[in-house]
């Protein structure tokens, strides 16, 4: 019997300690119903329109209005594109789950909708999360899948917008966001665009925070 129970507490261990892909996904089903779902009040981010909370460790190395490019300590890159037009208009499109991604799960939370989308390349993992009309990807390594999944949900999870705002920045200028061709509801399945805007910024040093990233973390 005592034999028996030592077995089954090593047996535990093992299972807790298992990847992502024994887990069949329920690593990323955690973080995803800990975090993005839950409502969050963090913000140190603002724009026009809307605001989020940035995560320690996170650094800007490009950052517009609506679209941002991130990286982490881990030398991960992060692109983030909010689409205020379709937040503006309400417009919804349904995601079908791919069955051919290493993970692809519908997101819905009351009035908030969206999905997620991972696929493998070789040893690295395309990740695209799209929730309350902001889409980030990423692009990383099986170590770093966890603590990438968790900063993407932090950062979604807090996406405010701000109505009044955007009536007059989206509402009375609509002819200027036409040309958009930046679509959140639509997944890439494959790293190749995604690589091709990082590399943009491959000469900007790894050690160089941006100072707005600095304030950030000063008043937080």
């Amino acid at each position: 019997m005592k034999r028996l129970f030592v077995l089954i507490v090593i047996f535990g261990l093992f299972l807790t300690g298992c990847s992502v892909t024994n887990l069949n996904g329920k690593n990323i089903d955690d973080i995803v119903n800990t975090i993005l779902v839950k409502k969050s009040k963090l913000k140190n981010t603002n724009f026009d329109g809307y605001s989020y909370y940035t995560p320690r460790g996170l650094y800007f190395i490009n950052k517009n209005d609506y679209n941002s490019i991130l990286r982490d300590n881990s030398n991960n890159y992060y692109y983030m594109y909010t689409d205020v037009v379709s937040y503006y208009h309400k417009i919804e499109k349904t995601y079908k789950e791919n069955a051919d991604a290493y993970y692809s799960k519908t997101i819905k939370n009351k009035d908030k909708f969206g999905y997620i989308e991972i696929n493998k390349e070789d040893t690295y993992y395309f990740i695209e999360l799209m929730y309350n009309y902001t889409k980030i990807e990423a692009y990383v390594k099986e170590k770093n899948l966890d603590d990438a999944l968790t900063n993407i949900c932090t950062i979604l999870s807090s996406v405010k917008y701000n109505d009044k705002v955007l009536a007059t920045t989206v509402g009375e200028n609509e002819l200027s966001y036409k040309e958009e061709t930046f679509n959140i509801f639509k997944t890439k399945k494959k790293a190749t665009d995604f690589l091709d805007y990082v590399k943009e910024y491959d000469n900007v040093s790894k050690d160089k925070k941006d100072e707005d990233n600095l304030k950030i973390e000063e008043n937080e």
